[in-house]
C-alpha cells in the first residue's frame, strides 16, 4: 500500500503567496537564496513570520531538486494536510454544488491529475471508490499540483455516495462512451455530480442504474477510449463552458 502524503508541496510565487492569505495550514516556507531579495520573495517572508509560519533558506540548487514544476520560482510551501471533509458536509454548505465520483483508479498520477484540473475548474469535492487509490499519497500529492490543498478528496462507497447526492437533489451524470448525448449537446449547467470509470474498466452494471442520465465525449471510432485524466479534463471544462454562456 502506498504511504500517505506528510505535507502537500506548494510551488511558485503566487501559489505559495495565496496559500498564506487563505488561512490554509503551511508548515514551513522553503526559499532558494538565489531569490532572497526579490521582491514578491520577501512580501512571501513578511506574510509568512505574520502568520508564524517557518521561513527557511535553502540553496536554489537543493529547492529545484524538491520541486515537481522544474520552476518553483524560487519558493516552496509546505503545507499540512488538509483536515477531513465528508460529502455530507460539502453538500450542506453549497446548493449548486460541483461533485466528481471516480470509480477504481489504479494509477497515483491519475488521481494528481485529476486533483489539479478539479482545482482549476471549481470542483467542491472529488469522491474516490476505496478499491482503488484513494489517498493523497506523496504522488498524488505532488502531481496535484496545489490540487490536494484546495479539493477535498473523500474515500467513501460510491454507491452511499450516490444516495446521498440524490437525497440532496443533485443529479448524477455518468460519463460513459457511446451512451447518452454528447457532452455538447448534454445541459451540464447547475448542481451535478458526474461520474466516471477508472481505466482499465467503465461503469458497472449496478453504477450505471444509479445515474440519472449519460454523456459521452465524442472521439474518433478508431479510438477505444481517453485516459481518464484526459477524459475528466474535458467533461469538467465542457461544464465550465456552458456555465460561462450567457443566460
Amino acid at each position: 500500500m502506498a504511504k500517505t502524503a506528510d505535507f502537500i508541496t506548494l510551488e511558485g510565487r503566487n501559489m505559495v503567496r495565496d496559500s498564506l492569505t487563505s488561512g490554509q495550514k503551511i508548515n514551513t516556507v522553503l526559499i532558494g537564496a538565489g531569490s532572497a531579495g526579490d521582491p514578491k520573495i520577501k512580501e512571501i517572508e513578511k506574510l509568512a513570520e505574520e502568520k508564524g509560519v517557518r521561513v527557511q533558506t535553502l540553496q536554489s540548487e537543493e529547492l529545484l531538486k524538491m520541486a515537481e514544476s522544474g520552476n518553483p520560482q524560487g519558493v516552496i510551501a509546505l503545507m499540512d494536510m488538509p483536515e477531513v471533509t465528508t460529502l455530507q458536509q460539502v453538500l450542506q454548505a453549497k446548493r449548486n454544488v460541483f461533485v466528481l465520483l471516480l470509480n477504481h483508479i489504479d494509477y497515483e498520477q491519475n488521481l494528481g491529475a485529476i486533483l489539479r484540473t478539479a482545482w482549476a475548474t471549481g470542483v467542491d469535492a472529488i469522491v474516490v471508490s476505496p478499491n482503488g487509490v484513494h489517498e493523497i499519497t506523496p504522488v498524488v500529492a505532488k502531481v496535484s499540483m496545489g490540487g490536494a490543498a484546495y479539493v477535498p478528496l473523500i474515500s467513501m462507497s460510491l454507491f452511499q455516495a450516490i444516495k446521498m447526492l440524490h437525497d440532496y437533489a443533485v443529479p448524477v451524470v455518468g460519463v460513459e462512451v457511446d451512451m447518452g448525448k454528447t457532452m455538447y449537446e448534454a445541459k451540464l449547467t447547475g448542481p451535478v455530480a458526474f461520474l466516471v470509470g477508472g481505466e482499465s474498466e467503465g461503469l458497472s452494471e449496478p453504477l450505471q442504474k444509479e445515474c440519472d442520465f449519460f454523456v459521452n465525449i465524442p472521439m474518433d471510432r478508431k479510438l477505444a477510449s481517453l485516459n481518464v485524466s484526459v477524459a475528466t479534463a474535458l467533461i469538467l471544462y465542457e461544464k465550465n463552458r456552458q456555465e460561462s454562456l450567457p443566460k
